[in-house]
């Protein structure tokens, strides 16, 4: 079976192929927000890599960036999933709306994709999977819940990207919050951090962190222990600055 999977975030494209048990990928990157760049950007990288234009079984785009929002199950209808996504950004006239269901949470993952990368690979395969980044961290984060016993009072699940992050909180098991933050420096990292944790009165005695993705490690340790020492890196599922992120 033959599949590509591809990242679409501020950093640029990342690419993966899985064929016969093995995985080639690659990445470019580049201030990847802009729909018109990214189109341009892409061309030239098929144009350089002609396995790009192959035909695969599947292909997955996942997208990540902020633009997005959870709204519950009871409260979401088709017609009404723009205006949950406008109450907390501002969308363009033209930006398509799309979501992912999160069974774990009876709730649905609102976002903007870009629609011009979804007609490019639509030609390729018959399954072309769209998803939001934060719709497989908290598909990752259940399957790590499924492996915990004995889990805390307050899990605080962190996915690390080079120059942002994905926190999602629990309190006994229920999602108390879930949010996207860009940092520049440890600091501002640890800044959100606390800012999160404070607010939902998290008490280190009671809290375990579960680490996803890039960073320097060590580093990550030195200053998270300052909040707990019940810290836990979660092996990464790739090699590269982003692809262990998908």
């Amino acid at each position: 079976m033959k599949e590509l999977s591809i990242l679409v975030s501020k950093y640029g494209l990342s690419f993966i192929i899985y064929k016969d048990r093995q995985k080639k990928f690659f990445e470019y990157l580049f201030a990847g927000d802009n729909p018109v760049v990214l189109k341009t950007k892409l061309e030239e990288i098929i144009t350089e890599r002609a396995i790009l234009n192959d035909q695969y079984e599947q292909i997955k785009l996942i997208y990540h960036n902020r633009l997005n929002a959870l709204v519950p199950n009871i409260y979401f209808t088709t017609e009404t999933a723009r205006k949950w996504l406008e109450h907390h950004i501002k969308l363009l006239p033209n930006d398509m709306v799309a979501y992912d269901f999160i069974e774990t949470l009876q709730a649905y993952n609102v976002y903007v994709p870009f629609q011009n990368l979804d007609k490019s690979f639509s030609q390729q395969t018959s399954n072309l999977i769209v998803k939001h980044s934060g719709t497989i961290f908290f598909n990752d984060i259940e399957q790590l819940k499924n492996q915990t016993q004995n889990l805390p009072v307050f899990e605080i699940f962190i996915n690390v990207f080079p120059g942002d992050f994905q926190i999602a909180i629990f309190k006994n098991e229920s999602l108390q919050a879930y949010n996207h933050f860009e940092y520049e420096n440890i600091e501002e990292f640890l800044y959100f951090l606390f800012f999160m944790t404070e607010t939902l009165e998290a008490k280190p005695q009671q809290s375990h962190l579960y680490i996803f993705g890039t960073g320097d490690k060590a580093i990550l340790y030195e200053n998270l222990s300052l909040f707990t020492k019940n810290i836990h890196f979660i092996p990464e599922k790739n090699s590269g600055k982003i692809y262990n992120n998908f």
